[in-house]
């Protein structure tokens, strides 16, 4: 998160490409990378991170990994992939990129959750990390929850897996929307929200938490000696905030057609281009197959899936101003 002791300093130019067409609400335009850090989360509330157990952390190649619920194994272009097996005999699969930089396990009431992160290869305005979230469903299958954000990581876990109200993780998630007023200045705003898992997957929760109310805005402008500013939420915000939950139950029903050099296309449903997809589900009756495809655009499932005019599910729908559109999650099944 682009907070306190979270964003760190980015001297980077933006390098376009399949890994940073866009900044969730708005497309990135390149520039020069600029340096801001405010204390929009107050330091009591960051200091209630998650506990985490670390399984691997850093550049260094991890070899074999045994978590308690899957084995993880590196192949020679550093791509990840985990592998375990739910009740019934029914298999999964989760596989990484190898920009994956990190792996760590948290525990509450019993149950397991992983936290994996790593780069999104996005600089300048885009966010530079992304968090998959994996727990599991009452038939021990991966639940995935995919999120981009200015977040960071490090050795202990993930800096912004909070638990804010005693009542089980929050995870912040940043994104940066364009208003350029005044006229030819960049301006607009980052707006952070808090996501909060409940059952099986993570909602968008506004409101009361810790000490703040969410989400949260903060103005800015590139002109000189100004910083971004806490404000409260400007008229029309609610056309800028993405819900990027991942329940299946409230997503966009279509059917992916083709893909192009870097466009899916879809069925009409979905309204909008979508230049970016998340993470993919594949479910069949012998394996659960999860990849993410942000940092390894198409993979293998999406081929796949417009080769069979699949009909799949897609949460975590986020529209830009041109007609195009992110999503976090693709849920699909051969069954």
């Amino acid at each position: 998160m682009r907070v306190h002791t979270v964003f760190s300093e980015r001297h980077k130019r933006y390098t376009g490409g399949w890994l940073s067409l866009s900044v969730l609400a708005v497309p990135v335009l390149a520039m020069t990378a600029f340096c801001l850090e405010t204390h929009v989360i107050p330091p009591s509330d960051l200091r209630k991170r998650v506990p985490m157990t670390t399984l691997f952390y850093g550049h260094e190649p991890v070899g074999v990994v045994h978590a308690p619920d899957f084995m993880l194994t590196e192949t020679e272009d550093g791509s990840k992939l985990a592998e375990g097996q739910g009740r019934s005999g029914r298999s999964w699969r989760l596989s990484l990129p190898p920009t994956t930089r990190g792996l760590w396990e948290a525990e509450r009431n019993g149950g397991r959750t992983y936290y994996f992160a790593g780069y999104t290869g996005g600089a300048g305005m885009a966010p530079d990390t992304w968090i998959l979230v994996l727990s599991f469903d009452e038939q021990r299958q991966p639940v995935p929850f995919y999120l981009s954000t200015y977040s960071g990581y490090d050795s202990a876990g993930i800096k912004d897996a909070l638990d804010l109200d005693g009542t089980g993780p929050e995870l912040l998630q940043q994104s940066w929307v364009e208003t350029k007023s005044p006229p030819n200045v960049r301006s607009g705003f980052y707006i952070t929200a808090l996501y909060q898992r409940r059952g099986d997957y993570w909602y968008r929760a506004d409101g009361q938490h810790g000490m703040r109310a969410f989400p949260l805005f903060e103005k800015w402008s590139a002109l000189p000696k100004t910083e971004p500013q806490l404000v409260p939420a400007p008229p029309h915000a609610e056309r800028w905030l993405t819900d990027l939950g991942n329940d299946p139950a409230s997503g966009v029903r279509t059917t992916i057609v083709g893909i192009d050099d870097h466009t899916v296309r879809t069925g009409p449903e979905l309204g909008c281009t979508l230049d970016r997809v998340g993470v993919v589900v594949q479910d069949s009756a012998a394996m659960r197959r999860v990849e993410i495809v942000a940092a390894d655009f198409p993979g293998r499932l999406l081929p796949e899936m417009a080769h069979a005019q699949m009909a799949v599910t897609m949460t975590g729908v986020s529209h830009g101003q041109h007609g195009e559109c992110n999503v976090s999650t693709i849920w699909s099944s051969k069954e």
